[in-house]
């Protein structure tokens, strides 16, 4: 399969690289042109992830080059796709559309397959998500890890199977709505698990956090139309857990800075990458006004990042769930 990639970010040249890995032609879209220089003639892509790359994984800086592609492959930051994807209108014209994207748009809170729709014209039912645990630093040394391809088209079976390699597996689901919820969210308890760690709190109250983003996401993910067996999945609690527990997660990293004391910018200057979270939990607060969803653990997190609560008090208002 010709698998084309927008955007070579750590994610996208990870999963790029996936997917050469089981068996497809990649080429890879990225406006860096020194990006693109060292994955053709070095077959790296030293400034965002630590592999060597597969020769059948090319990179262009040209949007029309990606034209020649079966699939494409949106690997962008959610708050850059409305700008970004027009440009990949034409290569986009007819084509099965999967997005990496984790997140929610500021503003409108609409998810990433929303937008893509809006963009490039298609038929909602030829559009995908991919959602799991799946940091890019450990997929690039080939460690195990699984994903779950939503998408309400028959196509979605052919194309997880696509994707699936020896240290990667991809399961199909027809909750494209739950799977975008679960990764948008998740990266907002992230946030809440890094500040506790970075304040110098252990695991009894990472747990406390995780649970109560368990159940809003949940409660929100199905009132927005998202089935009860995505939690259950990778792209649920697995997500979650991976996300919530770990320093290569951005989002934990930014929360972990704040936890220390450092100011919500400084600290998302300090860490490498875009935090979709930090951009995230506005969105989810509107729809958890819209929807009638309470939402204490987002909501206690915005106080402490415009300053308005400590971390401590957030955790004390969680844990009696009156936030």
């Amino acid at each position: 399969m010709k698998i084309a990639v927008i955007g070579c970010g750590a994610w996208g040249t990870c999963f790029a690289k996936i997917c050469a890995d089981a068996g497809n032609e990649v080429l890879a879209w990225s406006r860096e042109k020194e990006a693109v220089e060292e994955i053709n003639s070095r077959h790296t892509n030293s400034a965002y992830l630590d592999a060597v790359l597969p020769a059948s994984f090319r990179a262009t800086s040209r949007p029309e080059d990606l034209e020649w592609g079966e699939v494409i492959v949106s690997a962008l930051p959610c708050q850059a796709l409305r700008s970004a994807l027009p440009e990949f209108k034409d290569a986009a014209d007819g084509k099965p559309v999967v997005s990496l994207t984790k997140g929610m748009e500021s503003g409108t809170a609409k998810l990433p397959s929303q937008i893509i729709e809006e963009c490039f014209g298609i038929n909602p039912g030829r559009i995908f998500a991919l959602g799991g645990p799946n940091l890019a630093a450990l997929l690039a040394k080939e460690e195990p890890a699984a994903a779950v391809l939503a998408g309400g088209d028959t196509e979605r079976e052919d194309l997880a199977q696509a994707f699936c390699t020896p240290y990667f597996a991809v399961s199909p689901s027809e909750d494209l709505t739950g799977v975008q919820v679960w990764g948008a969210l998740k990266n907002v308890a992230a946030i809440a698990c890094g500040m506790a760690a970075g304040a110098g709190f252990g695991e009894n109250t990472a747990a406390v956090l995780v649970a109560a983003a368990l159940s809003e996401i949940e409660a929100l993910s199905l009132k927005l139309g998202g089935k009860l067996e995505t939690m259950e999945s990778p792209a649920g609690v697995g997500d979650l857990m991976c996300t919530a527990s770990s320093h290569l997660s951005r989002n934990f990293s930014l929360g972990y800075r704040m936890g220390l004391g450092i100011d919500v910018e400084e600290a998302a200057k300090e860490v490498k990458g875009v935090t979709e979270g930090k951009d995230t939990i506005a969105s989810a607060l509107l729809l958890s006004e819209k929807y009638s969803s309470p939402m204490p653990l987002a909501r206690g997190i915005e106080k402490v990042m415009k300053g308005e609560e400590e971390f401590s008090s957030l955790f004390s208002e969680i844990s009696k769930g009156r936030a």
